[in-house]
């Protein structure tokens, strides 16, 4: 109880100068309850480490996505010269420190209110200066993904009658490569896959892939065409069109048939189109993989002419 009394005053403890002050290392003693600056630090303190991990992290992915949306030379100067490179710069120098503060004598408790406060409002200071990085750096991260949307074409690839994973794999990676706006597919968990994972180098993490069952490919392309879609088909028919005399239209939907059997009748009807890729050899059957890149690569030259 002597210890007690010792660190504990309880008649200067409900003063303000009591709340807020530290009490006295030398003296600590377990049964003296913390003071509520102290409680406040912590928290502050606690909630400081989390706001910077979160901004480092944010920083880090808004860096790749950025670089990934924009690989020309002046997205490059504005990640290294601008805001966002001067952010990057500060988070890596001026990481979480843990602040606590110089021991008090207990009887100096009013010189030891002003010194906490004047901790006080520096610490708070620098937790308005985190917050104001943080809606910078959140809004520069909207501002990248609004445009990395804004710059996709107006066309999705339906590849949900396709099973093989390398096929997939390689068309998701087309669909990144020629800024598809989806990539329909049966079933969304291939893309955890290895050998997709191996195939496709990270394009899933860059266009976005839609879980469309084969047996909801006819409501899904009815959907689409209330929506002002084209519905084409990559198929050998006898009304197909060859690929370098159809016009695309700027929003079109591109369905692409199984691996040996292609196009089932009930979905060819749904079509607007048909489109074949002319072909000279004795085989005459490309990979659907093939396929689909060569069409989406006519599209894409296409709207750049226009």
């Amino acid at each position: 109880m002597e210890g007690y009394l010792d660190a504990y005053n309880p008649n200067s403890s409900v003063t303000p100068a009591g709340i807020f002050i530290n009490r006295v290392e030398e003296d600590d003693f377990e049964c003296v309850p913390t003071s509520l600056m102290e409680q406040v630090l912590k928290f502050l303190n606690d909630a400081r480490e989390d706001l910077r991990c979160s901004m480092a992290k944010n920083m880090v992915t808004l860096r790749n996505e950025t670089l990934k949306s924009n690989g020309d030379k002046n997205c490059m100067e504005n990640l290294s010269g601008g805001t966002e490179g001067t952010m990057l710069k500060d988070m890596s120098s001026d990481f979480q420190k843990k602040v606590t503060f110089t021991k008090h004598d207990n009887g100096d408790n009013e010189a030891g209110f002003l010194y906490c406060n004047d901790e006080t409002y520096r610490k708070m200071a620098e937790i308005e200066r985190d917050d104001l990085l943080l809606d910078q750096s959140l809004q520069s991260r909207r501002s990248s993904l609004d445009q990395l949307k804004a710059s996709r074409q107006n066309f999705i690839l339906v590849a949900s009658l396709l099973d093989r994973i390398p096929n997939l794999a390689g068309l998701a990676r087309t669909c990144e490569v020629f800024r598809a706006s989806g990539l329909a597919i049966a079933d969304t968990n291939i893309i955890s896959d290895k050998q997709f994972q191996l195939i496709s180098v990270t394009a899933e993490k860059w266009v976005p892939i839609i879980e469309v069952p084969v047996d909801s490919i006819k409501a899904y392309l009815q959907k689409k065409k209330r929506e002002g879609f084209s519905i084409l088909g990559l198929e050998q028919t006898a009304n197909s069109v060859p690929l370098d005399q159809y016009i695309f239209p700027k929003k079109m939907v591109l369905v692409l048939g199984r691996e040996k059997e292609g196009i089932p009748v009930d979905i060819i009807h749904i079509l607007d189109a048909c489109i074949e890729i002319p072909q000279f050899g004795v085989v005459r059957s490309l990979n659907v993989h093939v396929s689909g890149a060569i069409a989406l690569w006519e599209y894409t030259r296409q709207q750049r002419s226009q």
